[in-house]
């Protein structure tokens, strides 16, 4: 079932901007509701190249999120040949919590989109697949219309 984010129209003034955020809920399991969670930057900070970008993203959630630890990092392609950045972390967002999170970094038509899924350690192996196929058909709605 494909979603889109064309739900309605509003007129803004020129000095707003639009910082929307999307989020799609999966199953609970193992004590954490899985979601999905898609931001879009309007602006991505005046970063020439997604490298640019995700280093600034990352240096964020290091400051953000307690017990941040790396886990993996890599440059891949969706299957819309979009170019992105991805990578899984853990963070403790209490005592005895650890959360799992993949980050995938897209810029397109001038917009940074950044795609952020959480998980149990056990869910990263399974609800993980789903979430993959998921993010694997992310395309801009600027890109879809060109073809």
């Amino acid at each position: 079932m494909e979603k889109s984010n064309n739900l309605f129209r509003i007129a803004l003034p020129e000095d707003w901007e639009d910082r929307s955020v999307f989020t799609y809920f999966g199953p609970e399991d193992s004590g954490v509701q899985h979601n999905l969670v898609i931001t879009v930057d309007p602006k991505p900070k005046e970063k020439k190249d997604l490298a640019q970008y995700v280093r600034s993203q990352i240096q964020n959630n290091e400051s953000e999120f307690p017990g941040f630890t790396m886990i993996a990092e890599r440059e891949k392609q969706l299957p819309s040949d979009l170019p992105v950045y991805e990578i899984v972390y853990k963070y403790c967002p209490a005592e005895g919590k650890v959360i799992f999170q993949k980050q995938v970094f897209i810029i397109a038509e001038g917009k940074g989109y950044i795609i952020t899924a959480s998980f149990s350690k056990k869910t990263m192996k399974t609800i993980g697949t789903v979430v993959d196929e998921i993010i694997a058909s992310f395309t801009p709605v600027e890109l879809e219309m060109e073809e």
